[in-house]
């Protein structure tokens, strides 16, 4: 996993919790380099599972709900990043079109990265329905992304998902469109 994703969770963990609590999260988790990431390193998943594990003890919040305020984090932190290709835009464009972020903006930094794809199955005005393919379980992560980008362009959402095979399918749909069902 980048180090990106380490650096970025400190970041919510401060910003979230505090100093003093990124410290005891950090010291909970026991890792073998005491919490010290680059961005542009590797390193193993478990560190960042028990750096999440950490976090919701710490804390007393239950896993997915960490995971989704972390997620919706992330998304924050691009828009910060690269605002010209999230503001103004309608949130499904901007959630059919991660895979190309991906491609355009994350392999230019991180050519090795092993990113999270997400596969288009059907589209119309009020619902979006995607799978979500990734070699790590952090659907919850996908989910607070989704949030986040529905959160910042105004456009509330009800998100249901399922663990399929080989993905996780997820069906958002606007709330417009619950409120006329």
């Amino acid at each position: 996993m980048k180090g990106l994703v380490f650096t970025t969770f400190f970041s919510f963990c401060e910003a979230r919790y505090g100093a003093d609590l990124l410290e005891d999260v950090i010291e909970g988790a026991n890792l073998p380099n005491g919490g010290a990431y680059t961005s542009v390193g590797t390193y193993p998943f478990e560190e960042m599972v028990a750096l999440i594990t950490a976090a919701v003890q710490a804390t007393g919040t239950a896993m997915p709900a960490m995971l989704e305020a972390f997620g919706a984090h992330c998304f924050a932190t691009w828009v910060t990043k690269f605002p010209h290709l999230f503001d103004g835009k309608d949130l499904f464009d901007v959630l059919a079109g991660i895979d190309g972020f991906h491609e355009t903006e994350v392999r230019k930094l991180y050519p090795d990265a092993e990113l999270p794809s997400f596969k288009v199955i059907t589209r119309d005005s009020d619902r979006l329905v995607v799978d979500y393919v990734s070699c790590k379980p952090l659907a919850d992560l996908a989910v607070g992304v989704i949030r986040g980008a529905a959160e910042h362009l105004g456009s509330p959402v009800e998100i249901g998902y399922r663990q399929g095979t080989d993905a996780v399918r997820f069906e958002i749909r606007r709330a417009r469109s619950l409120m006329a069902a």
